[in-house]
C-alpha cells in the first residue's frame, strides 16, 4: 500500500471509529434504552429489565451485567430499593443487581490494568468493595434457587478476590447445574483459567477445547477457543514487552497461528454455522471469530461474522490489539 493509500485507511478508520456503539456487544434495543435511563438516575428502569427476563439465563446474565456498569456509583440507592412488602422475586432482582454494581464498582476502582499497576491503595479499595459483593449474591441465589446469573457473577468475585480453586470451582458447578449451556459462565470460567488469574495456558486451552468439543452445533460456546487464543496472546505478548524482547513478540503475533490452529478454529467455526436459535451470546461469539477468522487469513469467514457485529465490538478481543483494532479490521476487510 502506497503513502496515499495508508492516509485513506488511516481516515476510514478514524471516520468508522467515531461511529463505534463501544461497551454495548448486543443486540436488545430495550436494554440500550434501560442503560441510559439507569445512568441518568432512573434506576426503576433497570429494576423493569430484570423482571422481564427472570426466566431467561442468557439475557439476564447480559442485562445484570449491563445494568451494573451503567449503575456504577449507585450502590447505595439501588440497596435502598430494597425494604418490606417486595415479593421474593423483586427482592432477588434487586439483590442480584446490587451485587453486580458493587462488583462493577470495585473494578472501576482498581482500573483494567495488571496487578502490578495498581497501587496498594487502591488495591485495597477494591477488594474491600468487592467483598461487599458476595452477602447480596448469596441472598439472591437463596430467594431464586434456580437461577444461574448469582453464580455466574460469583465467578467473578472468586477471581477478584483470588480465591482458592475451590471456591472458583464451586461457583462454576452452581452455575452450570442450573444453565450447563451457560455463555458466561464459561467466559467467566475461562478467565479464572487463564494465567493471569493464577491458571495456566494448558488449563486454559483444555477447557476451551473441552467445551467446544461437548456443545451442541449451533451454540456460541464454541467462541471460547478463540477466546482462549486472545488470552494467550495477551500474556505471552505483555511477558515479551517487560523482557524488552522485541524479537520475541513479533514471532509471536507472526507464527501463533500454525496450520494446526487455523484448521482447529475453522473446525469450531464450522460447528457453530446457520445456529437456528439466536443467543444473547451471539453478538460476543461474532466477535471473537471474526477476529480469529481474520488472524489466520480467512477474510470469507471474518466479514461474515464482522458483518453481524456492524458497529458494535465487544471489550475482548478487539481492546487487546491496540487503538481502533476493530476499525482496522472493518477496513482491512472491505467493510467500511
Amino acid at each position: 500500500m502506497g503513502l496515499f493509500g495508508r492516509r485513506r485507511a488511516r481516515a476510514a478508520v478514524a471516520a468508522l471509529a467515531e461511529h463505534l456503539v463501544l461497551d454495548r456487544a448486543w443486540d436488545d434495543i430495550a436494554l440500550d434504552v434501560g442503560v441510559d435511563a439507569v445512568r441518568d438516575g432512573h434506576r426503576r428502569a433497570g429494576v423493569a429489565l430484570l423482571r422481564e427476563c427472570r426466566e431467561d439465563h442468557e439475557v439476564r446474565a447480559q442485562r445484570v451485567r449491563a445494568l451494573a456498569d451503567a449503575a456504577v456509583g449507585q450502590s447505595v440507592e439501588i440497596r435502598d430499593l430494597l425494604g418490606d412488602g417486595l415479593s421474593q422475586a423483586e427482592a432477588a432482582d434487586l439483590l442480584l443487581w446490587l451485587g453486580s454494581t458493587l462488583i462493577a464498582e470495585a473494578w472501576r476502582i482498581r482500573g483494567a490494568g495488571w496487578r502490578r499497576s495498581v497501587d496498594d491503595e487502591r488495591h485495597r479499595l477494591f477488594r474491600s468493595r468487592l467483598r461487599e459483593a458476595r452477602d447480596p449474591l448469596m441472598a439472591a441465589a437463596k430467594l431464586a434457587p434456580n437461577d444461574a446469573t448469582p453464580w455466574v457473577e460469583l465467578q467473578r468475585y472468586a477471581r477478584g478476590l483470588r480465591l482458592d480453586r475451590t471456591q472458583h470451582d464451586l461457583a462454576w458447578i452452581e452455575a452450570t447445574d442450573r444453565c450447563p449451556t451457560s455463555y458466561p459462565a464459561h467466559a467467566a470460567r475461562l478467565q479464572s483459567l487463564t494465567g493471569k488469574w493464577g491458571g495456566s495456558h494448558e488449563a486454559m486451552f483444555a477447557f476451551a477445547r473441552e467445551t467446544v468439543a461437548k456443545c451442541e452445533p449451533g451454540s456460541p460456546l464454541v467462541a471460547m477457543l478463540p477466546t482462549a487464543h486472545a488470552e494467550y496472546l495477551l500474556v505471552e505478548g505483555d511477558r515479551h514487552i517487560a523482557e524488552g524482547n522485541a524479537w520475541a513478540y513479533v514471532k509471536l503475533n507472526t507464527r501463533h497461528f500454525t496450520p494446526t490452529v487455523r484448521e482447529e478454529l475453522v473446525a469450531a467455526d464450522e460447528k457453530w454455522r446457520s445456529p437456528e436459535d439466536a443467543s444473547a451470546g451471539d453478538l460476543e461469539a461474532h466477535n471473537l471469530l471474526g477476529w480469529a477468522m481474520l488472524e489466520i487469513g480467512d477474510h470469507d469467514r471474518a466479514r461474515a461474522h464482522l458483518s453481524k457485529v456492524g458497529n458494535r465490538p465487544s471489550y475482548l478481543p478487539w481492546s487487546y490489539n491496540g487503538e481502533h483494532a476493530y476499525a482496522r479490521a472493518l477496513v482491512r476487510l472491505g467493510l467500511d
